[in-house]
């Protein structure tokens, strides 16, 4: 209906039309009313319709006209239509000026980067008097194969990460197995057990990518059960987390946080073979930031040591994920315990 909608727009206004025909009922166009023959009521029209619609002048591409829904998909007066609209062949083009016939293709994909999206394309030429295709009238409407398809193709490329990132815990895994030294196998055993982290941080993210924020109270929650029966000897994790919403592309970085201040404490803030807890609290600060907190009971950070000149490969990679999200990282240390304290922008 949009298709028809515009073509008879287009023709009214661009090409003339009989004396009288198509006018709003009860407009009286000689008295002054505007009727929908009136050019400039009729390209208000077409500009404001939902349906991304374009006028093709001329043996080229190059668009002589498109309405606000084609603008906003990158369209605009005086560039390449096919160049900036891909679902549009130019083949389509062609045929309609050749047969002076309307083509369509129904299930014409765009190639978008972040996700293709398909189209019901439809081109119909504009014949003058003589016959001759004076324009071309392009209008696409977006069908609902496109919503199934991105997420297929979501799918698809979460399953294929989650496998490749499996494939490398396993390698390290092998690696370590065959591997002497005891250095060599901690050290192997450490970026397995990052890799373990990052597999299930973006297992976890897949389902919220359209709504673009994961709840992180659960996450946290799910994140510090796996690491208490990862921790070396008889450690407890208490979670205290407020629902706290963030950016999906953060649950990774995020994940990594934890999981080093956490394996820190339950490594160094213990005496050996010595059970102990570790509280970890997520929850509000001031001015709506996002605070996280890792406490442990222990025996205090050695003397001098600051976490923000610590060289350590676990610190190293907390500050450099507490700078990938603007986050500020600080420590607050005694004989009795340490509490680690990082706060990030809201959300």
């Amino acid at each position: 209906m949009a298709h028809i909608m515009a073509v008879t727009a287009f023709r009214n206004a661009e090409f003339g039309t009989d004396p009288g025909a198509g006018r709003v009922v009860g407009t009286d166009v000689a008295a002054g009313g505007a009727g929908i023959d009136d050019p400039a009521m009729l390209r208000c029209l077409l500009d404001q319709t939902p349906t991304p619609t374009a006028l093709v002048e001329g043996d080229g591409d190059r668009c002589a006209f498109a309405n606000a829904a084609f603008r906003a998909l990158g369209v605009v007066a005086g560039a390449g239509l096919m160049e900036r609209f891909p679902a549009l062949a130019a083949s389509l083009l062609a045929e309609a000026r050749r047969t002076g016939q309307p083509q369509r293709n129904r299930a014409a994909g765009d190639r978008s980067t972040d996700g293709e999206r398909f189209w019901d394309v439809r081109v119909t030429p504009m014949l003058g008097v003589n016959g001759v295709v004076r324009g071309l009238i392009v209008t696409a409407e977006e069908t609902p194969e496109s919503v199934a398809e991105h997420d297929r193709r979501l799918r698809d490329v979460s399953h294929r990460l989650k496998n490749t990132l499996q494939l490398v815990s396993s390698l390290l895994t092998l690696q370590t197995l065959s591997s002497k030294d005891p250095e060599v196998r901690r050290a192997l055993q450490s970026a397995g057990g990052r890799v373990g982290i990052v597999t299930q941080a973006h297992q976890r993210t897949h389902g919220s990518l359209r709504a673009g924020t994961i709840d992180m109270a659960v996450h946290l929650s799910e994140l510090c059960q796996e690491l208490e029966a990862t921790l070396p000897g008889a450690h407890r994790i208490h979670v205290t987390a407020d629902a706290t919403e963030m950016p999906t592309e953060a649950v990774i970085p995020f994940s990594l946080i934890v999981s080093e201040l956490v394996s820190n404490a339950a490594r160094h803030a213990f005496p050996s073979g010595t059970p102990g807890a570790i509280d970890v609290r997520l929850g509000r600060g001031d001015g709506g930031s996002i605070r996280l907190e890792v406490v442990d009971r222990g025996a205090g950070l050695p003397p001098g040591l600051e976490l923000s000149r610590a060289t350590t490969l676990g610190l190293k990679v907390v500050r450099a994920f507490v700078g990938q999200l603007r986050g500020k990282l600080t420590a607050d240390s005694s004989p009795y315990g340490t509490r680690v304290v990082v706060e990030f922008p809201p959300a």
